[in-house]
């Protein structure tokens, strides 16, 4: 349970889109905002978990077989959460009311993203291998290790929310470029995954 739970923490570590997005959310919109992008990154992390505790080897053989066409539908859509990020012209005068009425469409987006990110996949199942939970020999019943995966990933992206609206203040034209800044990096992110998907094709 403890590795599950390890594994949630590590999972969401890695700088890339989901954390940009995370960051961007925080500070232009609110705690909410960020809070649910994160749970949606850790329900996508605990998808990618489901599928190494149950079919390790098949995902790996096809991620292998279909790794160029996983990478080009992965830009394609983080290119799109991307650009909107960053031609979307951010208005501080918008009440939690009516904010909070697409409190859910946040972590719909970062669970998009995570989900078409090929390297979240292999990550997530390299994860797995190292520490050994996966096979015939569980420690404990698949629903409880993927509760805790989850548990794992949601706290960490609840501890830097905090962080990040508690102690990092900016004022509103330094907010507009950071939402910026945060939507050109996930659109290189998603050049990075098309050149991957290129080259894949090429060799």
């Amino acid at each position: 349970m403890f590795e599950a739970l390890l594994i949630g923490i590590i999972a969401a570590v890695p700088v890339g889109p989901v954390l940009l997005m995370i960051i961007q959310k925080t500070l232009t919109l609110g705690k909410r905002e960020g809070v649910s992008a994160g749970v949606g990154s850790a329900l996508a992390d605990t998808v990618y978990a489901a599928v190494g505790l149950f079919t390790l080897s098949l995902i790996e053989d096809f991620i292998n077989a279909h790794q160029a066409l996983i990478m080009f539908a992965g830009a394609a859509i983080l290119g799109f959460i991307g650009i909107k990020i960053l031609i979307k012209k951010i208005d501080f005068e918008v009440k939690p009311s009516s904010a909070s009425l697409s409190i859910a469409s946040h972590g719909l987006q970062t669970f998009t993203s995570a989900m078409s990110n090929p390297a979240a996949l292999a990550f997530m199942l390299g994860l797995i291998a190292t520490f050994d939970l996966g096979g015939e020999m569980l420690k404990a019943p698949i629903w409880a290790l993927l509760l805790a995966v989850f548990i794992g990933e949601a706290l960490y992206w609840i501890f830097v929310v905090f962080v990040l609206s508690r102690f990092v203040k900016l004022k509103p034209k330094v907010l507009q470029i950071v939402s910026r800044i945060a939507g050109a990096g996930i659109c290189i992110f998603a050049i990075l995954l098309l050149v991957r998907g290129l080259n894949i094709l090429i060799v």
